[in-house]
């Protein structure tokens, strides 16, 4: 099941690149948005980068109106005049993503930027390399695929993606951060039954990606959780720009799926 990521388009590549230039990672803390239309409205960050962010929200908003945002960062407060890209929601999230670009930041927010996002990818690489099914990546490796994160909060009983259905936002590769998710399997048509329960660190989805093949289980949340996600746009970036990172994380989803495979046909050998 391992993806070739020289079977990428030039045009999904040129995409990734022109997207992701500046690094990004995922996290999370306060923000407020300032637009001519909608006042002050709070949010939280999903994911920083240099050049901008991703926020959630509780509804959708005239995006095209911000002209600055308020990142309430754990060590200060930071004003940052940006302007709306784009926005979207993902089917069973109870949010809004925004995207939004910063406007002209001088040397010093540049500089408190860097640090932010430099120090969130640290923490999360070490994470990535102790305790998860990317733990055979090496430090760089994992800086890298952490630079490409996005956080995403799912309430308990939360669909993440279903078995057989691809759409847009149910495609990614997740990593459980926090909590625990449920993958269940339809049998005989019939019933869902549950084969696995993943804790911090497992991977799992991502078979849109890497074998354009839907899923072949149904994956919801157990508890209130938070996933590691790398979106279509993120392995894209990879597979254009850091292709050997691409070719590490498709075996590791591989490997992660073969193993919980694996594990189902032994418990239904020693049924029988």
């Amino acid at each position: 099941m391992a993806h070739d990521p020289n079977q990428r388009s030039e045009k999904s590549a040129r995409g990734g690149l022109e997207h992701r230039r500046n690094p990004r990672v995922g996290t999370d803390f306060p923000v407020d948005l300032h637009g001519s239309s909608i006042g002050v409205l709070p949010g939280r960050a999903r994911d920083l980068g240099i050049g901008g962010m991703c926020i959630a929200t509780a509804s959708p908003f005239d995006f095209k109106s911000v002209h600055r945002v308020t990142l309430t960062l754990p060590s200060r407060r930071l004003e940052v005049d940006a302007e709306g890209r784009w926005q979207r929601s993902t089917p069973g999230d109870m949010v809004i993503l925004t995207g939004v670009s910063f406007v002209d930041p001088h040397d010093d927010l540049v500089e408190t930027l860097w640090d932010q996002v430099l120090e969130g990818a640290k923490q999360l690489a070490r994470f990535l390399h102790a305790r998860s099914d990317l733990s055979e990546l090496d430090i760089e490796e994992a800086m890298g695929l952490a630079q490409v994160t996005r956080y995403r909060e799912v309430a308990r009983g939360q669909t993440i993606h279903r078995e057989e259905v691809i759409e847009t936002g149910e495609d990614s590769i997740f990593l459980v951060a926090r909590g625990e998710v449920v993958l269940e399997a339809r049998v005989r048509g019939a019933r869902n039954v549950a084969f696995a329960r993943l804790t911090p660190g497992r991977l799992f989805g991502g078979t849109p990606l890497l074998a354009d093949l839907p899923p072949s289980e149904t994956a919801i949340a157990a508890v209130d959780s938070r996933l590691l996600e790398i979106d279509r746009s993120a392995f894209e970036y990879l597979c254009s720009a850091k292709p050997w990172l691409a070719q590490r994380l498709s075996m590791a989803v591989s490997r992660a799926q073969a193993k919980r495979a694996r594990e189902v046909l032994i418990r239904t050998r020693d049924a029988l």
